[in-house]
């Protein structure tokens, strides 16, 4: 869809319409002006030679054909109201007598040539000119006084730019308004920008023009309908984590209590069997080792898995060692193959517990992906405390190409869902030359209960819409 500036095209528009109006007005002009000429010349071509006729009549006497010192006076009147050009020549084609009538005094600013192209080089009346009793005297030529006839053209396309700079100038006066009224536009999309940065919090002023206070007060009315859902899906996104924590600190529990105190039974009872087969039944010997290197497996197993669900020691020596446990484990399962590297600045093991545990298993994620997904050979973690602002960063050197669009799995779902939960942001960027960037920032809650967002009544513009509160 084609997008359009609306100030802009408002005085492209009346401009062009100016001036086209202008063209065509000068071109009606001019084709009057022909047509009023010729049809001039046609009406006076009867009427001067009879006036010049009784000229001569009165200045010459009997049979003198004689018609040099005539100066024409006598067409001064209609001179006044027609402009023509006249010329008087003798019996032997001499001119005796030529005079031009009509108003030429203002500047010639449009040329007398353009006019005579204009009216056309036929716009010529002959006749002649007899004596008493019926005898030729002289042969008349009648003409446009195209100088006088530009003159008047051009009063009338004068007036026609009087007119057209009064439509531009109206135009600006009408841009004017029309920009003011449509000013508070680029204050609108800065704020949208704002919001779409993830700013609810963002709110349009109140507007002169009525078209855009209606949708300062529907955009104003989304926006905190917007920033209370957010704040809802959040505070339950938080309860679910804690809910899944909940559940595997219970699966952690049982596990250990009920499954590892059976696998201890077990290696107590193979080692019993192992003792009493060497002295009665030595067959036993090979099934009663098997039974326990299967229950130490086992057992080795039940502890990884409960790492996985429950770090260990989170709750009681803090994040900061937690993560130096983490990363010491994956150092030492790794077997020189990949080097785990942590730095820690700030204060962290002061976090809120849900904090914590999300940190903790965004880190413990992405040291995961690294290895298993882009067979990364160095991985950095970060994790920086600067006031309310927390940063951790986990940079690896796995195999990426830049510019790769990382949608990720169930694991960077995860994430990305425990850090929408907290109000935070996660970016997955490519590194220059080859590896991943996972960067995660927070704020750092003051440990508080989050207030529950107060219910809203339906807008005005929107009564059939429901509140929006919890239930």
């Amino acid at each position: 869809m084609k997008r359009v500036d609306l100030k802009r095209s408002l005085l492209m528009r009346i401009t062009l319409f100016a001036f086209a109006l202008l063209l065509c007005a000068i071109a009606a002009t001019l084709h009057e002006a022909r047509s009023r000429i010729r049809a001039d010349l046609q009406r006076t071509g009867s009427t001067i030679p009879q006036l010049v006729q009784n000229e001569v009549t009165a200045a010459t006497q009997g049979f003198d054909r004689d018609l040099r010192g005539l100066d024409l006076s006598g067409l001064a009147g209609i001179g006044r109201l027609i402009p023509f050009c006249v010329r008087l020549d003798d019996l032997y084609s001499r001119t005796v007598a030529q005079r031009c009538f009509g108003d030429a005094s203002e500047p010639l600013l449009l040329p007398a040539s353009l006019m005579r192209r204009l009216v056309g080089d036929d716009a010529v009346f002959a006749g002649y000119v007899r004596k008493f009793p019926g005898i030729k005297v002289g042969d008349l030529t009648i003409t446009p006084n195209y100088a006088s006839e530009a003159t008047a053209v051009w009063r009338d396309v004068r007036n026609l730019l009087f007119i057209t700079g009064g439509v531009l100038l109206l135009n600006i006066l009408v841009y004017l308004p029309v920009r003011r009224a449509l000013q508070p536009t680029a204050d609108i999309l800065n704020r949208l920008a704002r919001m779409e940065r993830g700013d609810l919090a963002v709110r349009l002023p109140s507007f002169e023009l009525v078209e855009l206070q209606r949708i300062s007060e529907v955009f104003n009315h989304l926006a905190e309908r917007l920033e209370l859902t957010v704040a809802e899906q959040r505070q339950l996104a938080l309860r679910l984590l804690d809910i899944r924590e909940e559940e595997r600190r219970h699966l952690a529990r049982e596990l250990h209590d009920e499954l590892g105190q059976c696998l201890t039974s077990i290696q107590a009872e193979a080692a019993y069997v192992h003792e009493l087969a060497g002295d009665r039944l030595p067959g036993l010997r090979p099934s009663a080792e098997a039974i326990s290197r299967i229950t130490a497996h086992m057992m080795e197993v039940l502890q990884l898995i409960l790492r996985e669900l429950r770090p260990v020691g989170l709750e009681e020596f803090g994040l900061a060692a937690s993560l130096e446990q983490l990363v010491a484990s994956r150092n030492r399962s790794s077997h020189g193959r990949c080097l785990h590297v942590l730095a820690i600045d700030g204060a962290v093991d002061t976090l809120a517990d849900n904090l914590n545990v999300s940190l903790y298993r965004i880190v413990q994620e992405s040291l995961t992906n690294a290895v298993r997904h882009g067979d990364a050979r160095h991985v950095e973690v970060s994790l920086r405390r600067d006031g309310p602002e927390l940063l951790l960063r986990i940079d690896d050197d796995g195999l990426s190409d830049p510019g790769t669009s990382f949608s990720g799995g169930l694991g960077m779902l995860g994430m990305s869902e425990r850090v929408h939960a907290l109000g935070g942001t996660l970016v997955l960027a490519p590194l220059a030359g080859r590896g991943l960037r996972v960067e995660v920032r927070l704020r750092v809650p003051d440990g508080r209960a989050p207030a529950r967002p107060p219910s809203m009544p339906p807008h005005p513009a929107f009564p059939s819409a429901a509140s929006g509160a919890p239930a």
